[in-house]
């Protein structure tokens, strides 16, 4: 079994869409439609996955990454900002190399990743 958790998700999501729009700013909602994106195209690769969300690692990873990550509550739609010094090269090899091919693969799916720019 496949555990996909908060850490993977929002560091893998903002590496394809930093790449393409420039922006540092994604929904919550967004990384969570990623998520089940990645999570069905795993299980239909027969490869076992799932998600491992809670609001307890989700803060813990707000917290442990506040220098990386800020997570904006205002209004009625929780987002994610990046800072602004980080790059997509650094992203990589903090939330990449350490994953599997196939996790890696859909991750970088476009299929996958196409929600993340959707209005």
């Amino acid at each position: 079994m496949m555990y996909i958790e908060i850490d993977d998700l929002v560091g893998n999501a903002f590496i394809p869409y930093l790449q393409q729009t420039g922006k540092r700013t994604l929904s919550l909602k967004k990384i969570n439609e990623f998520a089940t994106n990645v999570v069905n195209y795993l299980n239909e690769k027969d490869e076992n996955a799932c998600l491992r969300l809670s609001r307890n690692r989700t803060n813990n990873f707000f917290y442990e990454n506040s220098n990386l990550f800020k997570l904006d509550e205002d209004g009625e739609e929780k987002k994610v900002v990046l800072a602004d010094e980080i790059t997509d090269s650094y992203l990589i090899k903090r939330f990449s190399g350490y994953l599997s091919l196939s996790v890696l693969l859909a991750f970088r799916n476009t299929e996958n990743t196409k929600i993340l720019f959707e209005e």
